[in-house]
């Protein structure tokens, strides 16, 4: 893949397999897979733009060979292609040793909410939370709405609460438990703000040479819209639905 050409999606479109877990030292891992940020799209040259048997075919046919990978991160909004070698040998769960879900790549780096200004003594500064760097990117309940996660906090006062969360300052994820307490001496059940939208998105660094000059084929321009903004404190956050029962609604599988 050089850097000076266009390389397009063979088939297009924007639907892949999310990657939602990766098990430590696991053939995914090695390879390079972010969770929550990577979506798988090809294997060698083979677009998996269905939700099939295909991907799982496709690394049982290349069980220990090394196979090549096309991967699209939301984070950066590039591409990159991976290699790995799909195992039983690893000492885990699958081929891959990842958890997966198929979905669309449009609009995921829009589903993040950004911590800010977390106070002293608070649910939040108790969990870690750091205000400007600090991202919620995901929990054991997909989040797929701007009203999701305040629900979830909601629907967990009192309770501990799991939470993902990419720091920008390190360029890494980590997992941190919460627990909402709307008594716990300030505003909100956190006692943070939380910003959502256009400017409350991940920064995306510069590219490297390397992958200057991908692209997707028949992916939107990032000034295709207006922007819009919403920053709003979990203090006067509204219920707007139920939260997801979690991975068994959207058909995560781990691969065998």
């Amino acid at each position: 893949m050089g850097g000076s050409q266009s390389t397009q999606v063979p088939g297009g479109g924007t639907e892949g397999y999310h990657v939602l877990r990766v098990q430590e030292n696991s053939p995914g891992q090695k390879s390079g897979l972010e969770a929550f940020f990577d979506f798988i799209l090809c294997i060698g040259n083979t677009r998996l733009n269905q939700d099939n048997e295909l991907l799982k075919d496709l690394l049982k046919a290349n069980i220990d060979k090394p196979v090549k990978m096309l991967v699209y991160s939301s984070k950066t909004g590039q591409l990159r292609e991976l290699e790995l070698v799909p195992s039983h040998q690893w000492g885990g769960q699958g081929l891959l040793g990842v958890s997966i879900r198929f979905c669309s790549f449009d609009g995921a780096n829009e589903n993040v909410w950004h911590v800010l200004e977390v106070q002293p003594n608070s649910p939040a500064f108790h969990a870690g939370l750091k205000s400007d760097v600090d991202y919620i990117i995901g929990s054991d309940t997909i989040l797929q709405e701007s009203e999701d996660l305040f629900s979830l906090i909601e629907s967990h006062e009192a309770r501990p609460l799991k939470l993902y969360v990419y720091n920008c300052e390190l360029d890494s994820c980590r997992e941190i438990t919460i627990t909402p307490n709307s008594a716990w001496g300030g505003a909100g059940s956190l006692g943070c703000g939380i910003g959502y939208g256009y400017l409350h998105r991940i920064p995306v660094k510069a590219p490297s040479s390397e992958l200057q000059g991908l692209k997707i084929d028949g992916e939107k321009s990032s000034t295709a819209h207006p922007p819009q903004v919403a920053n709003v404190s979990t203090s006067n956050a509204t219920t707007t639905s139920s939260p997801s029962t979690g991975f068994s609604d959207v058909s995560c599988v781990c691969i065998r």
